[in-house]
């Protein structure tokens, strides 16, 4: 494999001299920072769905469909049944989608619902300004959505300049491409409003012969970029292995982007090895998603150096209200201390500078004395606030560029710079809403009710807890009613996590005698919490954090000249169903 692979820096350089002459094939990877599903996710989705059909399960047996658990749960049943592709073989989604949903017109629905809403990325938008300055002029996809399509309005004020073609006018495709009429834009499985929608092992393999002939015959003139494509469906890439025309095609070569944890499949594996044997100029590219590729490629380029992308996120989020009031006993409703948040931001500001790891940025930040909100990732330092106070806390650390970087779903999953930036801006929000201060003990937050000054319900929580602190063994040791706060991503959303506790501040001068009575006062008082009592307290630190009422609510870190934080979140914990 090594031997397949180009070095990242090497791909730029030649990206610089080639832009032109490379087309773009896009797969569903390319629109999962939009909220899209991809491939992978929908198979999982069209399993689950067949699961509980079969086993008449409710859908919250099997909500968390990126749990590994719940995975292999889901695989052991088709395992069991026979029958079925092996997991990960190509044949999956076009078999899992026809057999969820046989009829052509419900698969259409399905598709329509997974587009509906959704938005372009950094990357899409980048993609519009290279097609913009002629560094880009024909992209294809075997993507439904219309994100390229309204990328390219919002960059250039303006759809009509794009040539854009699905299975139903391929010939629309072939004339521009004869008479260059750039930018060109091909949708190879059809437009999710089209009705030539193709989505199964037989319709994939009666591929419009007209569509694929354009393909074909523009990969044997340009180079091709293929981007959060996986190659499951064999139309493509017949079409793309007799586009090598034993070495006379993609004369400015074959760059097939993957990510640094994917093993590409066998037969994607076998089309770049021939294609090299062939003389051909083709290789892997191993980069981030999408919408990193694109942003290093934008970082590179002379023509779009200091471009800055923001993203559109004036779109609310709204959510579903539920109501509960006529519910079975039978299917019984639980209580969570999860609170979602509907919206978040999408874009930090990017320093290129020179300093150590994130221990030192916030040593940075807190040493200037600044309220600036950063975090370190691979790539630099990401931050919230105003640009000048970007300047000023970074003056020292030879900042070299100030730019953009996508904050992806992908990687707020797990402990990533960005997902540590989101949760401090979170926090810092909520406490300048709520007027209480965050109390840090190691990875830990707290609102404490004795740090700060209420905002709201003061009177509500002290009623719910029966006291809000004190002290005890002769005042040595305070302790007070705190919440923790903890940020979680799960079901594709970010959720504020809140936990009623019981604080107690000890220190080295602390008795064994006296931290056992402040232990024993700490047990005996949270012993008493049954669930009213829990319920109460939870509806009162609700109150208190985030404020009156049950509409969503917006806090944020302002920006300045800079980039701030936004967040949307609904003052209302979640529900989750209890199958009998």
């Amino acid at each position: 494999m090594d031997e397949l692979v180009l070095d990242f820096p090497v791909f730029l350089r030649k990206f610089e001299q080639r832009a032109s002459g490379l087309m773009w094939l896009l797969g569903a990877g390319a629109s999962r920072a939009s909220g899209i599903k991809t491939a992978g996710d929908m198979i999982w989705d069209f399993k689950a769905r067949i699961f509980r059909s079969a086993k008449n399960v409710s859908a919250s047996a099997v909500s968390d469909l990126g749990d590994e658990r719940v995975r292999q749960a889901l695989q052991q049943h088709f395992d069991d049944a026979r029958g079925y592709p092996v997991s990960g073989s190509e044949e999956e989604y076009a078999h899992f989608f026809e057999e969820t949903y046989p009829d052509a017109k419900d698969r259409r629905s399905y598709i329509d619902a997974a587009m509906r809403g959704a938005k372009p990325s950094y990357g899409h938008l980048a993609l519009a300004h290279l097609l913009r300055r002629d560094l880009a002029r024909i992209i294809w996809t075997t993507n439904f959505d219309r994100l390229v399509e309204d990328a390219v309005a919002q960059v250039m004020e303006t759809s009509s300049i794009l040539t854009s073609s699905d299975l139903g006018e391929p010939d629309k495709m072939a004339r521009a491409f004869a008479e260059q009429q750039w930018p060109l834009y091909g949708k190879i499985h059809g437009d999710f409003h089209s009705v030539a929608l193709k989505n199964t092992t037989e319709e994939l393999a009666s591929q419009d012969a007209a569509m694929r002939r354009v393909l074909l015959d523009t990969c044997r003139n340009q180079g091709l970029i293929i981007c959060g494509y996986s190659g499951r469906d064999e139309s493509v890439m017949s079409v793309l292995t007799e586009a090598l025309n034993s070495g006379a095609g993609f004369p400015n070569g074959i760059f097939w982007v993957t990510r640094q944890q994917d093993s590409p499949y066998a037969g994607v594996k076998e089309f770049i090895s021939a294609a090299q044997s062939m003389g051909i100029d083709a290789s892997f590219v191993r980069s981030g998603s999408f919408d990193e590729l694109l942003s290093d490629v934008l970082r590179y380029l002379p023509q779009t150096e200091g471009l800055s992308i923001d993203l559109d996120d004036k779109k609310k989020i709204r959510p579903r209200p539920i109501d509960i009031s006529d519910r079975s006993t039978a299917v019984p409703f639980v209580r969570t201390n999860a609170i979602p948040i509907v919206e978040y931001p999408r874009t930090a500001r990017l320093i290129e500078c020179e300093i150590g790891g994130g221990k030192e940025v916030r040593e940075k930040v807190e040493e200037m004395h600044s309220d600036l909100m950063a975090s370190r990732i691979k790539k630099g330092v990401i931050a919230f606030g105003d640009d000048g106070e970007i300047k000023r806390v970074f003056s020292g650390n030879n900042i070299r560029k100030l730019d953009t970087h996508g904050i992806l779903d992908d990687r707020l999953r797990f402990e990533s710079g960005e997902r540590t930036l989101i949760r401090d801006a979170l926090f810092g929000a909520l406490g300048n809403h709520c007027g209480l201060d965050t109390h840090r003990r190691g990875a830990r937050t707290f609102f404490r009710s004795d740090m700060g000054n209420f905002n709201f319900g003061r009177e509500k929580l002290q009623q719910a807890t029966g006291g809000l602190g004190g002290t005890l063994t002769n005042g040595n040791i305070v302790w007070a009613e705190v919440c923790e706060v903890r940020l979680d991503f799960k079901l594709d959303g970010l959720w504020l996590l809140i936990n009623p506790q019981v604080l107690i501040d000890t220190d080295d001068s602390t008795t064994s005698d006296d931290l056992q009575i402040a232990r024993d006062f700490v047990r005996e008082r949270r012993v008493k919490r049954y669930n009213k009592q829990f319920n109460d307290i939870l509806d009162a630190w609700v109150h208190v954090i985030l404020g009156h009422g049950s509409e969503p609510i917006s806090v944020g870190i302002d920006g300045g000249t800079g980039i701030g934080a936004r967040f949307e979140i609904v003052p209302v914990t979640g529900f989750s169903g209890v199958s009998a």
